[in-house]
C-alpha cells in the first residue's frame, strides 16, 4: 500500500504486488477507535497506578490484583455495578480510570499508568479510507467538538499539551482551548493524525484503502486438490493450510499514480471500526436528487460562500433537529441568510439532542433551542415548523411539507439541507452486516440497531473473531468508545491467536 515501504517477501506490498499477507489482526476504520485499539497491540499496557479512586468497589477490585495490566484482569468483575453515559461496562470502566469525576465537570487525574514492551505487541494492521483520524479529517472546519477538549484524547498524549505545543509553533501564544474548554474540529482532526506519528504507531496504518469484501474461510485451501499445487504465492500463507480465517480483499488507491491495485489479506482476527457517518440518511421523497437539495454541511457553506445565496435570497431550508442541523442554522445566520426549519417532532420533545446541552458551555445551541421553540419571536430570520414532513422538493424550488393533522403547506426556498443522520458503509460484510446485528431484517444503525456484539469483549454474537467497536456497538462519544478498543485487546491477549506464519509486518 501506498504510504509504506516494503522491503521482502509477504509485507505489507503483498496486499497490492504479490496477491496474498496474513497478519493476526485487521482493523477496519481508523479512526479514533481504531488509533486507540493500535496503541493497545502495540505494547502499550494499561496498569492502576494506586491513585485513589471515590468508587470504593471498583478501589477494592484494583487493589486484589494491582500487579496485572487492567488488560490481564476480569473486565466483568471490574465494571460490575458501574454507571454512566454509555450502555457498554467496559466503556464506563476505561472513563473511570482515565477520566475520574468527568461527568461532575472535574479533571482530575488519570488512575492509569502506561507501560510500554515491544515483547507484547500483537502484529496488526489499520485500514482507512482516507488518512487517520477517520470522519474528524472530513468533518466542517469551522465548528467547535462537542465534548470538552480532553475528552478528546487518547492514551499517552495530553490533548492540551499538544495543542499548546502546536499553537505556539504556529505563532498563537494563547495555546488555550476556545469556547469553555472546546476544541476546534480541524484540531482535534490534526491531534489525531500526529498521535499515530508521535506514538510510533505508523507502520501499521495503511490509508487511502477500499474494503470491498470480508468473508469468513473455514478451513482454508492454499493447496490445489486437484493437482497439489499451491494457489497462493506467498510461501508464508501457504502455511495457513486447513486454518479457520477471515480473507479481507479491497483495494488501495495510489494517489500520486491516480490507479488502484487490489489486495487480500488472510487474518483469524477482523475489528470493524468503520463508525457510521459514511452515508448520509435520506427522505426518501420526490425531488430529492434535485441540484438545490443537499446532504450535508459543507454543501451549503459552498453555495453560501459563493454567493449563491445572500440575505434577500429565499430562505434555507433546515430539515432536521439534531446538532447537525443546529450547525447549519448557525452558519446561515451568521451570514444573515433567512431560515427556515422543519423537524418532525416538538421541539421540547425529550429526546431533542439540545434540550439537555448545558446553556453556559453550549451558548450557540441553546440559543437555536430557543429558537425552535418560540420561532420568530425570537429571530425575525427564522421561522420554525415543528411536527412537519416533507412532502416534496419541487423543480422550481417549492418544497411542500405537511403537518401532523395532513395539512400541507409549501414554502419557496433557495436551497434545502437535509441533515437527518448517517449511516455507517458496511456494503464489505454480507447483507451490508444485518445479519450481525440485534435485529436481522434491519439496516444496522449506533441508535436503533447496533452489531449484536459480548458487552464485556466486543466479538460478535454471531461470527466468533469478528469484533466492533465504537459507533457501531453504541459508543459515539471518544471517551467512551476507548473501554471498546480495552475490551477487544483483552480479549485478543488472553485467547491463543494463531501464529502460524511470523508476521509480514516486522522484519525478516
Amino acid at each position: 500500500m501506498a504510504n509504506n515501504v516494503a522491503s521482502s517477501d509477504c509485507e505489507i506490498r503483498c496486499c497490492c504486488e504479490i496477491d496474498h499477507c496474513y497478519t493476526q489482526v485487521v482493523v477496519i476504520g481508523n479512526g479514533p477507535s481504531g488509533i486507540c485499539l493500535s496503541y493497545f497491540l502495540s505494547g502499550n499496557w494499561p496498569y492502576y497506578n494506586g491513585k485513589p479512586h471515590q468508587l470504593e468497589f471498583l478501589q477494592e477490585r484494583l487493589n486484589e490484583n494491582q500487579t496485572l495490566s487492567i488488560l490481564e484482569q476480569d473486565l466483568e468483575y471490574l465494571s460490575n455495578g458501574l454507571e454512566g453515559r454509555s450502555s457498554n461496562p467496559v466503556s464506563l470502566l476505561f472513563d473511570n480510570l482515565h477520566h475520574p469525576n468527568a461527568d461532575l465537570g472535574l479533571e482530575e487525574e488519570s488512575c492509569l499508568q502506561w507501560i510500554y514492551d515491544k515483547n507484547k505487541q500483537i502484529p496488526h494492521i489499520v485500514l482507512g479510507s482516507g488518512i487517520p483520524g477517520g470522519a474528524w479529517q472530513k468533518m466542517d472546519d469551522t465548528l467547535l467538538t462537542l465534548s470538552l477538549s480532553n475528552w478528546m484524547e487518547l492514551p499517552g498524549m495530553e490533548f492540551k499539551k499538544w495543542l499548546q505545543e502546536t499553537r505556539l509553533g504556529q505563532g498563537d501564544n494563547s495555546g488555550q482551548t476556545d469556547n469553555g474548554n472546546r476544541a476546534k474540529v480541524t484540531e482535534v482532526a490534526q491531534y489525531y493524525k500526529d498521535y499515530v506519528q508521535h506514538m510510533g504507531l505508523g507502520e501499521n496504518f495503511y490509508s487511502n484503502v477500499t474494503v470491498t469484501s470480508v468473508k469468513k474461510l473455514t478451513g482454508m485451501r492454499v493447496i490445489n486438490s486437484e493437482n497439489g499445487e499451491p494457489e497462493i504465492a506467498c510461501q508464508r500463507c501457504r502455511r495457513l493450510e486447513g486454518e479457520n480465517m477471515f480473507e479481507v480483499k479491497g483495494l488501495a488507491r495510489h494517489n500520486d499514480m491516480g490507479t488502484e491495485e487490489p489486495f487480500c489479506i488472510f487474518t483469524p482476527n477482523v475489528v470493524i471500526a468503520t463508525g457510521t457517518s459514511d452515508y448520509p440518511t435520506r427522505l426518501n421523497v420526490p425531488g430529492e436528487n434535485l441540484n438545490y437539495v443537499s446532504h450535508n454541511l459543507k454543501k451549503l457553506e459552498e453555495t453560501i460562500m459563493n454567493e449563491e445565496i445572500c440575505a434577500s435570497s429565499d430562505p434555507v431550508l433546515i430539515v432536521g433537529a439534531g446538532l447537525s442541523a443546529a450547525d447549519a442554522i448557525i452558519f446561515a445566520q451568521n451570514n444573515n441568510i433567512p431560515v427556515t426549519h422543519a423537524f418532525r417532532r416538538k421541539s421540547n420533545n425529550k429526546g431533542q439532542p439540545l434540550r439537555n446541552l448545558p446553556k453556559l458551555l453550549y451558548p450557540e445551541y441553546n440559543k437555536i433551542y430557543t429558537m425552535m421553540n418560540s420561532g420568530p419571536e425570537s429571530n425575525t430570520n427564522y421561522l420554525n415548523l415543528p411536527q412537519h414532513t416533507i412532502v416534496e422538493f419541487r423543480p422550481d424550488r417549492t418544497v411542500v411539507l405537511q403537518d401532523l393533522n395532513g395539512n400541507q403547506t409549501s414554502v419557496k426556498v433557495s436551497h434545502a439541507c437535509v441533515l437527518i443522520g448517517s449511516k455507517p458503509k458496511l456494503d464489505f460484510l454480507p447483507n451490508y452486516g444485518k445479519s450481525y446485528s440485534l435485529h436481522k431484517n434491519m439496516l444496522v444503525s449506533c441508535k436503533n440497531n447496533p452489531l449484536d456484539v459480548d458487552p464485556y469483549t466486543m466479538e460478535s454474537n454471531v461470527e466468533p473473531s469478528l469484533y466492533a467497536i465504537g459507533p457501531l456497538v453504541g459508543d459515539n462519544f471518544v471517551r467512551f468508545l476507548q473501554g471498546g478498543a480495552l475490551a477487544v485487546a483483552s480479549h485478543l491477549i488472553q485467547k491463543k491467536i494463531p501464529t502460524p506464519p511470523p508476521s509480514p509486518f516486522r522484519g525478516q
